[in-house]
């Protein structure tokens, strides 16, 4: 009978253990359904479409340029967008704040995007704070009109080299491709920066 009983309770306690996994599954789901989302698709070439929603609702779809070679990136320098999902860290721009919530980063002449292998590969840093002179990877401050308004994404975060660095969300720039960055038009960039927050989750997809 013991026996009996203690087989019952396995069984019921597995049960809920299924119960408890498929609930939060789905209520993550519908977290993400109600929340601030930002979705790239449609690719084409080097081009694709964004759509911002906001708690269901569409604030714009727009078109937006992607990596000079597609989307799927696997490394460093391949040119291409990572797909899946991607979160963001920090906003940032060498224009002012526009009136965002996420922690916003002044770009001045001494903020480069590392991407040299070392110990601030797939950093924004302060080359003067960090007295990493001579950095060879970009030079935010004079590129421009991309990094006008920008946001940092949690792309490769053990930043591990060369899985890739620096996936930004950003403004369109004189190319009709990036080097695997997102980049929309500057009032739309504006527009999420004014809008989202730190919840905002970015897809990529085809």
């Amino acid at each position: 009978m013991k026996q009996k009983k203690l087989w019952l309770l396995a069984a019921i306690l597995i049960l809920c253990g299924v119960y408890v996994m498929t609930s939060c599954g789905s209520n993550d789901d519908n977290a993400a359904a109600k929340g601030q989302l930002l979705e790239v698709f449609d690719v084409r070439g080097s081009e694709a479409k964004a759509r911002l929603t906001i708690d269901g609702k569409e604030i714009f779809t727009t078109d937006v340029y992607i990596g000079k070679n597609g989307i799927g990136k696997t490394g460093e320098g391949d040119a291409k967008t990572p797909t899946g999902t991607l979160h963001v860290m920090k906003a940032f721009g060498v224009k002012p704040n526009p009136g965002t919530a996420i922690p916003y980063i002044d770009v001045t002449t001494s903020i480069f995007a590392c991407d040299e292998e070392g110990p601030y590969y797939n950093q924004v840093i302060d080359t003067a704070a960090v007295h990493h002179y001579g950095c060879k990877g970009e030079d935010m401050y004079h590129t421009v009109p991309q990094y006008n308004y920008g946001l940092t994404t949690d792309f490769n975060l053990s930043c591990e080299w060369p899985k890739g660095s620096n996936i930004f969300i950003h403004c369109k720039g004189p190319k009709s491709y990036t080097g695997g960055c997102i980049a929309l038009d500057e009032d739309k960039m504006i527009e999420i920066l004014r809008r989202c927050d730190l919840s905002l989750v970015v897809t990529v997809r085809e």
